[in-house]
């Protein structure tokens, strides 16, 4: 019984997970559509993602002391105020809109990642990384859905908000495990306490998630006219083109899970991340690809550069899994502010160039890439933690009464 609890709670996340982002996924086939300025539209996201995902920090810290659920649901309603983007046309009121989206991720992120961290205290990769699936299915149908829902019901998606307020309620009615909050203190030095141990490793695995997640924002902002102007198959250009980049991801990140908990995700980081660099310039220097090969390619790519994110999660939960909220909201909303500033820079870059505008934006924006191989290198290796063959899938996290952990040892091996 207590288990198939644990599986119902990380199922709701999952699909409140897809609802997040699949909200988030919807600006930049929008501004396509609406033929925004790539300039304008790379600002409006910048700016509005820079704000909304600071407050991750703020609300990670209210979700380790007790808030998770309330802060999960308020940032749901939220993030569905990107549906009334179509009853607007000014660029004011666009940034309004993506503002309040982005102020939602930023408080649902924290919550969710806590609570799905909560579930298991052995297997946080594979857990961590299926609860990111469904961000990333959520993501990838984004674009297609929402084209389609605009063509069926006259221009705008509001029938959307239905399914959205069926999770919801299930969500607000479900019991979720009993779970280890921090004290309510409210400190500075409270905030600090828990992850000053490590803080080396965190720092590194900060630039990286910034290099990591500003680069993924970037291309997914300039994917749509990059199809467009190499002028591919229509489906691409109109979402299909997103739903194989995103999706693949949300295909390999259970067995991506599984490989962090068995090997290590030094190990496995630095493999995918090398692929993804191959993937990328070999998607980059092809002209003329055929509809099967565009797919193919943009399918191998997304597998690759979807699952870093994650497995940057994973490793800092490992790291200090006492405080799964605070640390999420660092390496997610405090390093997202500044990833979001990806698309503006795409955009400002994107003018710069009279010729293969696209690609060369893309080439000069995958240098992060490199850096984040060299800041992996210096990581500090995660220990290999032996799971029994009796142990559940779902091993919840002890009580602290029953099982004292020391929060202050660092759980992972020097190289």
């Amino acid at each position: 019984m207590k288990n198939s609890s644990l599986y119902k709670s990380l199922i709701l996340l999952w699909f409140s997970h897809l609802f997040m982002d699949f909200f988030t996924g919807i600006w930049p086939i929008y501004k396509t559509l609406a033929q925004v300025d790539i300039s304008k539209a790379g600002l409006i996201a910048g700016i509005s993602g820079f704000s909304g995902e600071l407050l991750q920090v703020f609300f990670g810290y209210l979700c380790d002391r007790g808030h998770r659920k309330k802060i999960l649901l308020f940032g749901l309603l939220l993030s569905s105020s990107i549906l009334w983007i179509t009853f607007t046309a000014g660029i004011f009121e666009s940034f309004f809109i993506l503002l309040i989206l982005m102020i939602g991720s930023g408080s649902f992120h924290p919550a969710a990642a806590g609570t799905a961290s909560s579930l298991s205290r052995l297997k946080k990769g594979r857990v961590i990384l299926f609860f990111a699936s469904g961000g990333s299915v959520g993501l990838a149908i984004s674009q297609l859905v929402f084209t389609k829902t605009l063509n069926v019901f006259n221009g705008h998606a509001l029938v959307l908000l239905i399914p959205l307020l069926l999770i919801g309620l299930f969500i607000a009615f479900h019991k979720f495990p009993t779970q280890n909050f921090a004290s309510s203190e409210v400190s500075l030095k409270t905030f600090l306490k828990p992850i000053m141990h490590c803080k080396k490793p965190l720092s590194l695995l900060y630039f990286s998630q910034v290099a990591v997640q500003g680069f993924m924002l970037a291309f997914i902002f300039i994917l749509p006219d990059l199809l467009q102007a190499h002028a591919c198959h229509s489906w691409l250009c109109l979402g299909g083109g997103h739903l194989c980049f995103v999706l693949s991801s949300a295909l390999v990140m259970v067995p991506v899970g599984y490989l962090c908990d068995r090997f290590g995700q030094k190990s496995v980081m630095l493999i995918v991340l090398t692929g993804a660099c191959i993937l990328l310039y070999l998607f980059l220097g092809q002209n003329n690809l055929s509809l099967g090969r565009t797919i193919l390619l943009l399918s191998s790519l997304g597998a690759c550069l979807g699952t870093l994110n994650p497995i940057i999660i994973s490793w800092g939960n490992r790291l200090v899994p006492d405080y799964p909220s605070t640390v999420s909201a660092i390496l997610m909303g405090f390093a997202w502010c500044l990833s979001s500033l990806g698309p503006a820079a795409a955009g400002m870059i994107a003018k710069s160039f009279e010729e293969d505008v696209y690609i060369n934006t893309i080439t000069l924006l995958s240098l992060a890439l490199i850096g984040v191989f060299f800041l992996i290198l210096m990581m500090p290796k995660p220990e290999i933690i032996k799971v029994s063959k009796t142990a559940s899938d779902l091993d919840p996290i002890p009580s602290p009464a029953l099982e004292p952990t020391n929060s202050l040892a660092p759980p992972f091996e020097e190289n």
